[in-house]
């Protein structure tokens, strides 16, 4: 997302056009959700993706077309075995994907401060004209809700404005898309942008390194964590988004965390994962996970305890980390991690409480350090 935001505007700036393909609804079976996007460059080379498949390639082929007219359009695909998947088979749902064109500087302008705002982790919902036959409202037209207040493009209408303003909040709670028909017969399509997590791992050796790929990949902010310069370098980690070198525990204190936040503790060594629990286990991040040996969690948090930390934090921390795939190498112990990240991130993510008797501790078993 952030990169088809990005390129826009570069675009619009070099008097170029692209087209810039939105899922805005969908029924029955999809091979992708309200919000899916593709923008296709004047080189003809892709960002993003609609689903693949037939459906895919004749948005393409259309988006191509219309890019020549600079003209936005709705198109509607239903999935039958005219665009069934390219081995046959068929979804049966139905998919209107609008393909905007933007060309004006006030475009350019509205993706500049949508990222502005996305990056100052600004919840918001950016609204877009996708049909109409009224004179003063032209399809393709953005206006932008953020919840700090800032109200960003015009949709033509002010009644229309007004009547979106309404719906902001509920959209941005059940964070889906939805494409709204009004009476005036226009169709608006309202995306809600939620901020991207930031995930922040304590260690930079293995463990961390593989999971900093992986989680930007899985669209968090990574900062990255540890007391080694060696370790905590743009040439290991080049995909990070901020390296923080200093005494892991005073840093992750120091940091900023609240419900978007996620933390995961990998670092080299007992003493320094206590203490960059401690420093974490009574914020509000919305994750905090811990590697180790069960024998080494609970020498953990029985030290914690003992330093009047209260259980109830403590139950709060995935220990055992990660999902039980029976992960063994460094990469398969990321895997494991992040994707219990998504759980969680997708809210289906139940915690798992830790509880000093072994006999009632989780099935799941701890991974054991690789560091």
């Amino acid at each position: 997302m952030r990169e088809i935001y990005k390129k826009i505007p570069q675009l619009i700036e070099s008097d170029q056009y692209g087209a810039y393909c939105t899922v805005v609804e969908t029924k029955g079976s999809t091979p992708q959700k309200p919000g899916s996007k593709l923008l296709i460059l004047p080189n003809l080379k892709n960002i993003g993706t609609l689903g693949g498949g037939c459906v895919e390639a004749e948005a393409r082929r259309q988006a191509i077309g219309l890019m020549q007219e600079g003209e936005p359009r709705l198109l509607e695909f239903q999935l039958d075995s005219d665009y069934g998947w390219d081995d046959g088979l068929i979804c049966g749902g139905n998919m209107k994907i609008f393909i905007d064109i933007p060309k004006s500087t006030n475009e350019a302008e509205i993706y500049l401060q949508l990222q502005q705002l996305n990056y100052a982790k600004v919840p918001l919902v950016c609204a877009t004209v996708v049909e109409s036959d009224q004179q003063n409202v032209q399809v393709g037209m953005k206006r932008v809700y953020a919840t700090n207040g800032d109200r960003i493009g015009t949709l033509g209408n002010t009644t229309l404005e007004e009547d979106i303003e309404k719906k902001i909040s509920e959209v941005l709670e059940q964070n889906q898309a939805e494409l709204i028909q009004t009476e005036d017969k226009m169709s608006v399509f309202l995306e809600p942008l939620q901020p991207r997590p930031t995930l922040l791992i304590a260690g930079a050796g293995h463990v961390g390194q593989a999971l900093c790929r992986l989680g930007t990949w899985l669209d968090f902010d990574v900062t990255i964590v540890d007391d080694r310069a060696d370790f905590a370098s743009t040439e290991r980690l080049p995909e990070a988004d901020e390296i923080i070198i200093g005494d892991i525990a005073e840093e992750l204190g120091k940091y900023p965390k609240n419900h978007l936040t996620y933390v995961v503790i990998v670092t080299r060594g007992h003493q320094h994962d206590e203490s960059a629990l401690h420093s974490v286990v009574e914020s509000d991040a919305r994750y905090i996970g811990l590697i180790g040996s069960r024998r080494k969690i609970k020498l953990i948090f029985d030290d914690l305890q003992d330093e009047g930390v209260p259980i109830e934090k403590l139950k709060r921390v995935y220990a055992p980390i990660g999902l039980h795939i029976n992960s063994k190498t460094v990469p398969e112990i990321a895997v494991s991690i992040a994707s219990q990240l998504i759980q969680i991130r997708n809210g289906d993510g139940k915690g798992q409480s830790f509880d000093e008797k072994p006999s009632n501790m989780p099935t799941i078993r701890f991974l054991e350090k690789s560091e």
